[in-house]
Order: structure tokens, then C-alpha cells, then sequence
């Protein structure tokens, strides 16, 4: 049964609203957010943002979802349960990755070009606090318990660890060429740190903050992402059309799926057992079946869908 939740919106009308699971793909060629409805398999609405929209962020618990505009310099904030733009909060960087705190009382953005992550207030806009880190820092990973940030310097060829209490940088991990996209394991215990130009990913121990392994993938890895137990690791390979199905057990490649051109964002989703990929070329979100794995719906978003970050949310 999907439940349907009504908010009045005064002289006896009513919004309402399906309670449903949502993908929010930022479109960075057509400055546009597509809002996917992954039971219907299909855009239920596009949502005007910021210019040049690339990452997004979740916050569950308010129903917001964050959009970082790049060439806007700008971050669009929506509201999940209106589907549309609330409040546009301008800054004095280019945002590209973003990350929301546990308690969603603050918001992560990476600045690509002046090597700090900057700090938020998720109300209002104001910017708390600047934390110098390493070289275009790009995606951004928060731990399960909101103490840690992780922050993929591109250009610097490591990862900051950042204190969220403090807002200072603990230490950096040497990791692979160009790191960009960042995901961590379902029990918090592995970062996955997707690196470019070496087309591998490094495991990251986050008890000890060191490099456990490397494994190779396609040419010009992206994003990756895990299943809900953490058994498979998902990684698009941006240079090959393809995602790599990794066993994490083995840390071995099980299979590559060929998927449409130039697969960058990928995230889980949970409820359906798929995997979402953006498809950059093809103006696409491809649905992979998890457990075949293999491709299923092809879904057309707006123009050069980049879906960097965690864009999976539940109206609730």
C-alpha cells in the first residue's frame, strides 16, 4: 500500500504527496535537477536549479536535498515533500562535491580550486568555517557517526581526513592518481576511493586510516557504490561505458556491464535491489539489477546528468 501525506496549505487546499523513494539527478547541461520515481521507472518532475548543477546530498531526516551549482556558485536547496527549490544560498566558490552532517544542521562543499572544504549552515547559508585540504579537492564522504569527513584531492593524489568537531584536518592518505569519487561500506569499516588516472580503487581502513589494498577496474573510473551488505562493490568506468561488479570478498572483478555512454554518478538503492547510474553522453539514469547483476530500465533525464553524491531520498 503506498501511503499518501497531505499538507495544508490553507483556504481548505492541500498538497499531497505520495510517500515514494525518489532519485534527484543533477543535470549539469541543462541547469535542471530530474526527479525519478524508482517504482514508476520514470522523471515525474525537473526541477530548475543553479547553473551547472553537479553534486547532490541528502538530508533524510529534514527532507531536503542539496544541489551544488558549479558555474552558479551557488547551492540550491529542495524541499522533498514540494519537489521544488526552497532556498538558493550564493557563496564566493565554484561547489562541486557536497556532504550534509549527521544531524543536517551543516553542509560540506568541496572548493575545486582554492584547497579548502568550506562549512555551511544548513538554514541559512552562513559559512561556519573554511579547513585547508590537499590539491581540487572533489568528492566528499561522511563517516556513520558524523565525526569524520573524507575528501578526495584530485590534484594532491590523497585523501584529508577531517575532524567535524573541530573542523581541522587530522591526516592525509596517500592513495592512487586523481581520487575523485568516494564511497564507504554499509558497517563503516572501508573507504572506497575511486582513482582516475590509475584505474583503481584503494581500500581504506578507517580504524587505521591506512591503504589495506588496491584493485584495478575500468579506464577512467568515476564514482562507486556498494550493495545494502557490502559483498559487491559498483564502480563506473567513465573512459569504457562500463561498471565494474567487484566481489569483496575475493576483491576480485566478477563482471563489467556494459551500460550507456559515459557512466559517472552511481548510487543503491536499497528498497528496489538496483543500481542507478548517470549517464553523462546519453542524457540517461540505467538501472542495474543487483544480484544478476545486469542492465535493466534506461530512464531519459536532462542534458549531461552528473548525479555526484548520494541522490537517493524517501519522502516520508
Amino acid at each position: 500500500m503506498i501511503k499518501t501525506l497531505c499538507s495544508w496549505l490553507g483556504l481548505g487546499l492541500a498538497l499531497c504527496v505520495q510517500a515514494a523513494d525518489y532519485a534527484y539527478v543533477t543535470n549539469q547541461g541543462d541547469h535542471t535537477v530530474s526527479v525519478v520515481d524508482l517504482q514508476l521507472k520514470q522523471v515525474v518532475k525537473r526541477i530548475q536549479v543553479g547553473k551547472a548543477p553537479v553534486g547532490v546530498a541528502v538530508d533524510q531526516h529534514h527532507q531536503k536535498v542539496y544541489v551544488s551549482n558549479v558555474e552558479g556558485r551557488s547551492l540550491s536547496v529542495i524541499e522533498m515533500q514540494r519537489q521544488q527549490v526552497t532556498q538558493t544560498f550564493d557563496l564566493p566558490i565554484a561547489p562541486v562535491g557536497i556532504a550534509v552532517s549527521k544531524t543536517g544542521d551543516q553542509i560540506y562543499v568541496a572548493d575545486w580550486y582554492h584547497q579548502t572544504v568550506m562549512v555551511i549552515a544548513a538554514h541559512d547559508g552562513r559559512v561556519l568555517a573554511q579547513v585547508q585540504v590537499g590539491l581540487a579537492p572533489g568528492g566528499l564522504q561522511r563517516s556513520q557517526d558524523g565525526a569524520t569527513l573524507y575528501v578526495a584531492n584530485r590534484d594532491s593524489n590523497d585523501v584529508s581526513v577531517i575532524d567535524t568537531a573541530s573542523n581541522r584536518e587530522r591526516q592525509r592518505i596517500k592513495v592512487g592518481q586523481h581520487p575523485f569519487g568516494l564511497s564507504l561500506s554499509p558497517d563503516g569499516h572501508w573507504l572506497f576511493v575511486v582513482n582516475v588516472y590509475s584505474n583503481t580503487i584503494s581500500l581504506v581502513d578507517t580504524h587505521t586510516d591506512k591503504v589495506e589494498a588496491t584493485l584495478p577496474v575500468g579506464e577512467h573510473p568515476y564514482c562507486a557504490t556498494t550493495d545494502a551488505l557490502g559483498k559487491r562493490l559498483f564502480v563506473t568506468n567513465t573512459g569504457e561505458d562500463s561498471v565494474s561488479v567487484i566481489d569483496l570478498v575475493s576483491r576480485k572483478t566478477i563482471s563489467k556491464i556494459r551500460v550507456p555512454g559515459t557512466p559517472e554518478g552511481i548510487t543503491y538503492d536499497s528498497v528496489h535491489h538496483e543500481v542507478l547510474v548517470a549517464s553523462w553522453m546519453d542524457n540517461v539514469l540505467a538501472v542495474i539489477e543487483a544480484e544478476t547483476p545486469a542492465l535493466g530500465a534506461v530512464i531519459e533525464v536532462g542534458a549531461q546528468p552528473r548525479a555526484f553524491g548520494q541522490f537517493i531520498g524517501h519522502v516520508n
